[in-house]
Formats: C-alpha cells, sequence, structure tokens
C-alpha cells in the first residue's frame, strides 16, 4: 500500500512540479525551524554522534567502521545511526546494541541532528540543512579515487553545499582525493590522512577475516573469486531500466578457470542505486552469487581473487590488495555522453581495460600474480595513495577530541551560554 502511494506521489510530483517545489522549500525550512528550536531550548550535546551511511539507507562503509572504533575507545558515547527504513536496516544489517535506529524525517531525528556534537556520514546530506556552530560535521566520502564526477562538477548539482558549508573534517586515503573534495565540493576543512576507514579491512590483510567472510558466503577456501561489480548508468535509473550485462560471465570463469587450472566462483554486485543487474540468461548454478544484499562491500573486496569492473571507485580500493582488476569499458564514449563525465578516463591510467569481450579474455589469459601485483602498484602511485590501515581509529580519535573539548568548554562556561547557538 505504501508503495503505491510513494508511485502516486512520485507521479504528482512530475505533473505538478511547482507545488512539488513549493512544498519543498516550506519543508525545508520548518526543518532548519525545527534544529534551531531544538539546540536552543536544549544546546549541544557533548555526548552525542549522529550517523548516516549512503544517505540513510544502509549501516555500512565507512561511518560503520568509524562508530566501532569510537565505540571502542569511547564506550560512553550515544551514538544515533538515522535510516529511511528502520526495520529494512535491521533485516539487513546487524547494528550493533549500542546504536540507537531513528527513522529519518521523524520528529525524533530532527531532535538529534539539531542536538549532536558529531554527525558522520558518507554520502553528502541536503544542501539545505543547516548545521549548528558548535556542530562538527566529519564528511568520511564513499569514493576516494573515483573516476566519476561529483558535487559541483556533476551536471545536475544536486546536493552539494552540506560539504561546502558545515565539513570540518575528511577523512582520505590520496592525494587525488584531495583534489576531488576541494573541486568537487569546495572543502575547506582538516584532512584526516589516515585513509578511508573501509579500507583498513584491505590494508591489515588478516586471514581470520577472510575465513570469517568465506563462511558467511558459503565459499570454501579452495575457492577462487570473482568479483564483478559494475557502477550505475544515470541514464538507466532514470529510464527505470535495469543494468545491462555486456559480458558473457559464464565464459570468463571458464577463461579463467582454463588459464589458472582452479576452480572459481563469480559474485556479482549492483551498485546501491541501480535498479540491478540485467541477468535473466545468466544459468542457475552454484558458480554464481548475487552479492547485492551482502551488508559490506569491503567484505566482498577482502576475499576477492580478481575484480571486474568499468569506472566504479572498487577498483581504486581493490588495488590495495595487489590482485588482478580488469574494467571493462565498451562503452565509455556513451556512458560519459548521457550519464557522467570523468575526471580521468581510465584508458589514460595504469589501469588494464578492455573495449570487447575478446580483448577481456587476452588480458585474463596474459595476466600473472606478479603482473597484478605490479599493476596495483602503479595505480597506487598513480593516485598517490597513502592508505594506512589505522584510518578508522584515527577518525575516531579525531571525534573523540571534539566531545572532550566540547565538555570542557562547557565546564569553563555559564549555563545560559551554553544554550546559545
Amino acid at each position: 500500500m505504501l508503495t503505491r502511494q510513494k508511485r502516486a506521489f512520485r507521479q504528482y510530483c512530475k505533473e505538478h512540479k511547482h507545488l512539488y517545489r513549493i512544498f519543498s522549500q516550506w519543508f525545508e525550512r520548518q526543518t532548519n525551524r525545527a534544529l534551531r528550536n531544538h539546540r536552543r531550548q536544549w544546546g549541544i550535546d557533548g555526548n552525542l554522534v549522529v550517523f548516516s551511511s549512503y544517505n540513510m539507507r544502509s549501516c555500512d562503509d565507512n561511518p560503520r567502521y568509524i562508530c566501532e572504533a569510537l565505540h571502542a575507545l569511547r564506550p560512553q558515547t550515544c551514538m544515533v545511526w538515522l535510516f529511511k527504513d528502520v526495520e529494512a536496516a535491521k533485516t539487513r544489517f546487524d547494528i550493533p546494541d549500542y546504536v540507537r535506529c531513528v527513522e529519518w524525517r521523524s520528529p525524533m531525528s530532527l531532535f538529534f541532528l539539531g542536538c549532536a556534537r558529531v554527525i558522520v556520514d558518507n554520502w553528502q546530506k541536503y544542501d539545505w540543512l543547516r548545521l549548528g556552530r558548535d556542530q562538527i560535521y566529519l564528511f568520511s566520502p564513499h569514493h576516494d579515487r573515483s573516476f566519476k564526477h561529483g558535487g559541483f562538477t556533476k551536471r545536475d548539482r544536486l546536493y552539494n553545499r552540506m560539504v561546502e558549508s558545515h565539513a570540518s573534517a575528511a577523512t582520505v586515503g590520496s592525494e587525488f582525493c584531495k583534489r576531488f573534495l576541494r573541486e568537487a565540493y569546495h572543502f575547506k576543512g582538516l584532512y584526516l590522512d589516515a585513509g578511508q576507514p573501509r579500507n583498513d579491512l584491505l590494508v591489515r590483510n588478516d586471514p581470520e577475516d577472510e575465513a570469517r567472510i568465506r563462511k558467511a558466503l558459503g565459499i570454501g577456501a579452495d575457492t577462487k573469486i570473482l568479483l564483478f561489480a559494475p557502477t550505475y548508468r544515470d541514464a538507466d535509473q532514470r529510464a527505470g531500466r535495469r543494468e545491462h550485462v555486456p559480458l558473457d560471465l559464464p565464459h570468463v570463469l571458464d577463461v579463467l578457470e582454463q588459464t589458472t587450472r582452479e576452480r572459481w566462483v563469480c559474485l556479482y554486485r549492483a551498485h546501491y542505486l541501480s535498479r540491478g543487474l540485467d541477468l535473466d540468461r545468466l544459468p542457475a548454478s552454484p558458480r554464481f552469487l548475487d552479492a547485492t544484499q551482502y551488508p559490506e562491500m569491503a567484505e566482498l573486496l577482502r576475499v576477492a581473487d580478481a575484480l571486474i569492473s568499468d569506472y566504479s571507485c572498487v577498483a581504486g580500493d581493490f588495488a590495495l590488495r595487489g590482485k588482478p582488476i580488469w574494467l571493462y569499458v565498451a562503452d565509455i564514449d556513451d556512458y560519459t555522453r548521457h550519464s557522467r563525465e570523468l575526471y580521468v578516463s581510465p584508458l589514460d591510467t595504469p589501469y588494464w581495460c578492455a573495449w570487447t569481450p575478446g580483448e577481456m579474455d587476452a588480458l585474463i589469459r596474459r595476466t600473472t600474480p606478479e603482473a597484478a601485483r605490479e599493476n596495483c602498484r602503479e595505480v597506487l602511485e598513480y593516485y598517490d595513495t597513502h592508505e594506512t590501515g589505522h584510518a578508522s581509529e584515527e577518525a575516531a580519535l579525531y571525534i573523540c577530541a571534539r566531545l572532550d573539548e566540547m565538555a570542557t568548554q562547557a565546564s569553563q562556561r555559564p549555563f545560559a551560554e551554553q544554550n546559545e547557538e
């Protein structure tokens, strides 16, 4: 019933855009008024941190690892996560007991947003949100080594002023990411240079992590894993289409097995913004596993033995593993024309790229472990990468310092002054 109501509302918005614009502006004003009122009445809570991930869709990526590290360092901290659908999030993600889950846009979510000392997310919030002067916004981007334009450099330029106006600090894992944040989001805050928290898992490379993840996936230690993870196409999203899969994945697995003389399975994962992958012709077989709903992408990268992608930033993360990365870029001209412009073409980077299925076969056949490690080293050097494996801890220490700073300031100010915005 609720889905039908949402569809009807969207259709109404398309037909009456001017009315929807008026309603949106009214809602934005009311929301910011509520945030200001909460801050004036209750002040900033120096022990409260609010998290969100991928626009309140999930409990994963950098914010999840920061949350866990913060709890280990400062267990008394009150941690709130915002979700568009709390019940769906609880079903899909293993949310810790110390986390309070709150529905986005509920009165309680506005209270916590208005009074939180620190706000953490990986996907810039709506640009009309206005934070108070004593609030800290930590931006932990989900795209450190991105091909695609974002923020102010995107064609639509939506939802980009939050980072420009309010971000106090950002986690970064490369000099490329610093340039990206300055250009795409006009970021002027502090860079936390230890890396992206989600990549600590890849840098640490702990065998126990791999055993745990393989067990959760039901894949034995003697089986190699190919991860197929393309990005989404804006044109397909607008048209309501699933993402076309240009490769014959069963054939790719056959080539891998013939070349390496080992058993392989393929994990395929659709981008979180896409409507899924068009895999109707894929045979029902234990060789292929849908990992789209698997809760944490970094864990899939941790266990994968090879990656096939296109213009996704996961390629830059997977280079930390020193494993083969193959980019299939047959639609690059169409992609840049109808979906997203690129900061840099994959063809101008050290990545191995294929234009046709035959070229992909040739890439696979001539790839050796030594060549893959060297290629990944070149990719990391290209981006001037500096992942340390301690990014989660550094981000958590930054938050602890801000919380303790607030407590010190509060103890030195009169009560009336503490409650001013």
